[in-house]
């Protein structure tokens, strides 16, 4: 027998002992699947297929044997996808059965793969679901753990209970900071829950009472006062430049709590800083407006916009 991996509290000899008994209990029972494949064949052969006719017959037939009829169904499906020639006595039904709809299982079955879990040269369950593109019931590789994985936790609810317990382990939480994807994936989830409460509370805010809305707006207008902005006789040109503050401050307000510059190349850097020096000059130029009358822009704005205008 091939070295084995023997497990803890055993002595090499006692363990390969144990799996000896077993592979051959697992021939036996090999012997015993094929023989019943192979014993409905026989009973259909020379006998009418169509719908139905193979069905009833298995049916009566495992009834009357004390068998399960879809286990014979089973039995009889790999027998008839492995001629008896095309058989390997060495290699367990359930490796036929797992090939048995691979189209060039014919000639795969002559050569032993490596498995990696025992480290032998022999067909396994495992390595027979690999050929067939299943899943491994024993994952012996990341990529295998990983697919493991997503198909165990394939709800939400257990996939973020999972993310959650794994973020008490202090080597996950800093492997997971040094990864620029997962810093970004962690930000985009930020932005997105705080973009639904905000959506939520909008909704909110919209159900509410006409009695309430007239009562907050005519506490703006109270608070604006001051200003000598009254909403309702404001200037249009006013009410557009207000408007626009107001949504440059609460774009920013949203954006910048997710700006995380040790991710950012300079030239990306410089990009935002081009574009807030940009800002500046505009502030200045909307100042100058208001308090002086001139709305012509002064030369460096002038050029900084002739250039937009050509890109």
């Amino acid at each position: 027998m091939t070295t084995l991996t023997v497990p803890g509290g055993y002595t090499k000899t006692a363990w390969e002992k144990i799996v000896r008994r077993g592979r051959k209990l697992m021939k036996e029972k090999s012997g015993i699947q094929w023989a019943l494949g192979d014993l409905v064949i026989e009973a259909l052969d020379g006998h009418s297929r169509g719908h139905g006719e193979v069905n009833q017959v298995i049916k009566t037939l495992a009834h009357q044997i004390g068998a399960n009829p879809e286990t014979l169904r089973f039995y009889y499906d790999v027998a008839r996808q492995w001629p008896k020639a095309k058989r390997r006595k060495d290699v367990s039904f359930t490796v036929h059965a797992t090939l048995a709809y691979v189209p060039s299982r014919y000639i795969l079955i002559r050569k032993d793969p490596y498995d990696p879990f025992t480290k032998e040269h022999r067909w396994t369950v495992n390595e027979a679901q690999k050929v067939a593109n299943r899943a491994v019931h024993t994952p012996t590789n990341q990529e295998e753990r990983l697919a493991h994985t997503r198909r165990l936790l394939h709800t939400d609810e257990d996939a973020a209970k999972a993310v959650t317990e794994m973020l008490g382990r202090p080597d996950v939480r800093a492997r997971l900071a040094s990864d620029q994807h997962a810093r970004h994936l962690m930000r985009q989830a930020q932005y997105e829950h705080w973009r639904g409460v905000d959506e939520a509370a909008e909704a909110e805010a919209e159900l509410a009472s006409a009695d309430d809305a007239a009562e907050v707006e005519e506490e703006f207008e109270e608070e604006a006062a001051p200003l000598g902005v009254r909403y309702s006789e404001a200037p249009m040109e006013i009410l557009r430049l207000i408007g626009a503050f107001a949504s440059f401050s609460v774009s920013l307000q949203r954006i910048i709590p997710e700006v995380h510059s040790q991710d950012y190349t300079e030239e990306t850097k410089q990009a935002v800083l081009d574009n807030v020096h940009k800002a500046r000059m505009l502030l200045d130029w909307c100042e100058t407006a208001i308090t002086t009358g001139r709305t012509d822009p002064d030369k460096a704005l002038a050029r900084l916009m002739k250039d937009e205008e050509g890109e």
